[in-house]
């Protein structure tokens, strides 16, 4: 081979020691580096792409997490406050309780009457019907006693009628509605909704 390649000309030699070499790196870049250079930019890409999903993913993680934690503290709140909400069990000691509060700001109960509750989402509200007598200043500290109670008592609307004059005290009579709140377990809730 080596005879064959010796007796050409000096040219066509020259030619083919270039030529060949030439064809070899051509080939390797055409067959091999070219293919693996896509292989990689894909693969590049893949890998950018898969970061950006994954910073994403990250991202979402952090606020699942601080959503989670602001959901624990507002159920936290939830339970809180709740408690200023009476069970059904417990309505009967607080209307005893604000019935308690005016005989001690010397109220004269004509008519202490809890009406039909209205039914919430998770509570219940009980109105109360107070028709009563006394001075204007008792029905003052009897409102103010309400209010310190570490139950939530709403007054919903206060009128004060006649006027009367009994041993030098000026004597009022007062319509008075009150609203109280009653909690109510989400089981039930959802189960009175069914019915409706």
């Amino acid at each position: 081979m080596l005879e064959k390649l010796n007796s050409l000309p000096f040219k066509q030699r020259i030619a083919l020691y270039v030529f060949l070499p030439v064809m070899g790196l051509l080939a390797f870049w055409y067959f091999y580096y070219a293919p693996l250079r896509r292989e990689i930019k894909n693969l590049e890409s893949n890998l950018q792409q898969a970061q950006q999903k994954l910073n994403q993913l990250k991202l979402a993680q952090k606020r699942f997490k601080k959503l989670e934690e602001e959901m624990a503290k507002i159920q936290a709140q939830f339970v809180k406050l709740s408690y200023l909400l009476p069970r059904e069990k417990e309505i009967p000691d607080l209307l005893a309780n604000i019935s308690n509060l005016g005989n001690d700001c010397h109220l004269n109960f004509i008519l202490f009457q809890p009406k039909k509750e209205r039914i919430k989402d998770f509570y219940a509200e009980v109105p109360v019907q107070l028709k009563l007598t006394s001075e204007f200043l008792n029905v003052k500290e009897f409102l103010k006693k309400l209010i310190d109670t570490p139950r939530i008592i709403n007054v919903e609307s206060v009128h004060f009628k006649k006027a009367k004059i009994n041993k030098g005290k000026v004597i009022l009579d007062v319509d008075m509605q009150l609203v109280t709140y009653r909690f109510i377990p989400e089981g039930i809730s959802k189960n009175k909704k069914k019915k409706k």
